[in-house]
């Protein structure tokens, strides 16, 4: 982690030329500290698992709180959708964790925010916050299972608006796991309707699925913007991306969420049936409060370590691990919920990792025939 989160490099000095050389001088030094570029080795890989880790049992337990919280009573979207940003402050923890390891740091929380930075982070928990609302809606019809093999058609999003808006190509493979989650998720929508959770009629199926697909995509354009994001802050503002910035970007993000979720629950009334629908829980009012308390902390591991990811690799890799906790999101609602398993369910989760794999190995290959840098070439000259 670094000494600091970010480093202006824009400094007074005599000359244009020794500014500039200055400049690039502080920002090579500030990259071996702290940048993702030159993060490898044992640290490098402990950061990525410890992320990777976050977001798997963050995002599987999530989704299965989101069910239990519909399958026990609980009928407020506004109250879930609250739950998967309110809970952003445990964000401080690691952030307060980060301060106290460098202590001599001359670095002011949350100084890195310009009102332009601000405003973009501001607009992605806007965005974020009405992500969350339809997920919510979406899944209030559905079973934990079918809405996981649903969510997977993230990569497919996040590879579609990774090549518009970082400018990444597509290949073969990437439009090869495009298909195969298009058709997984179709699969899953016109196999699996009569599994649907007890009461939800046929059109309500039909909206879960559509709202669910739709939360998907959104959360696929969330990624890259948030990686332009941190690049935009790197190129142009000339600050160095550290796992510090990236925790204050986050709850500002989420801070935004919540304020448009309070807003959502305070127009449609739902502030005052809170304690009504606690007190009506099939499983007692106790757990009631500790489903909302672990979900807010379940879905902050989820985003916190897909955040972490982003930073570390890319946006395109976030999406990747994202897609390979399919089988772990589809048997635990079968474990846990009872839930049926179907042959299209089982097809579908082939044809899901199918994507994965065809994915993976496309990028594999792609960074395989890539040339090598030629300032990381010896020099052969001499």
């Amino acid at each position: 982690m670094a000494n600091s989160s970010c480093v202006e490099t824009n400094t007074a000095t005599p000359s244009r030329k020794e500014q500039e050389m200055k400049q690039m001088k502080e920002t090579n030094k500030s990259l071996k500290k702290g940048s993702v570029a030159s993060r490898t080795g044992l640290v490098y890989w402990a950061l990525v698992f410890a992320n990777y880790f976050s977001l798997s049992i963050g995002l599987v337990s999530s989704n299965m709180l989101s069910r239990f919280y519909f399958m026990h009573g609980g009928s407020r979207r506004w109250v879930t959708s609250l739950t998967q940003s309110g809970g952003f402050p445990f964000l401080f923890i690691p952030l307060a964790i980060s301060y106290y390891m460098s202590p001599s740091s001359s670095y002011k929380p949350f100084s890195c925010f310009t009102p332009r930075v601000l405003l973009c982070a501001v607009v992605l928990g806007l965005l974020i916050g009405f992500d969350n609302f339809i997920y919510s809606w979406g899944v209030s019809f559905l079973s934990a299972s079918i809405s996981s093999l649903l969510l997977s058609t993230q990569l497919a999003f996040t590879a579609v608006f990774y090549c518009l808006i970082v400018k990444q190509p597509m290949n073969f493979p990437t439009l090869n796991c495009i298909i195969l989650l298009t058709t997984s998720s179709a699969l899953v929508g016109f196999t699996s309707s009569h599994q649907r959770p007890a009461g939800v009629t046929n059109i309500q199926y039909g909206l879960g699925v559509i709202l669910t697909i739709a939360a998907a995509a959104l959360y696929g354009l969330y990624l890259p913007l948030l990686e332009l994001l941190n690049g935009s802050m790197m190129k142009k503002k000339k600050l160095v991306i550290t796992f510090r910035l990236v925790l204050e970007t986050q709850i500002v993000i989420f801070a935004t969420a919540s304020v448009f979720s309070c807003l959502g629950l305070a127009i449609n009334g739902d502030f005052g049936m809170i304690k009504a629908e606690a007190e009506g829980f099939d499983v007692g009012e106790v757990k009631y409060v500790l489903c909302l308390v672990f979900g807010a902390l379940s879905w902050q591991m989820a985003f916190a370590g897909t955040a972490g990811l982003v930073f570390l690799t890319s946006s395109l890799m976030s999406g990747i691990c994202t897609t390979a906790l399919i089988p772990a999101g589809v048997l635990s609602p079968l474990v846990f919920f009872h839930e049926g398993f179907s042959a299209g369910k089982g097809f579908a989760i082939v044809l899901s990792i199918w994507a994965f794999a065809s994915y993976l190995f496309g990028e594999y290959k792609q960074k395989k025939d890539e040339p090598k840098n030629p300032e990381e070439l010896p020099n052969q000259k001499n």
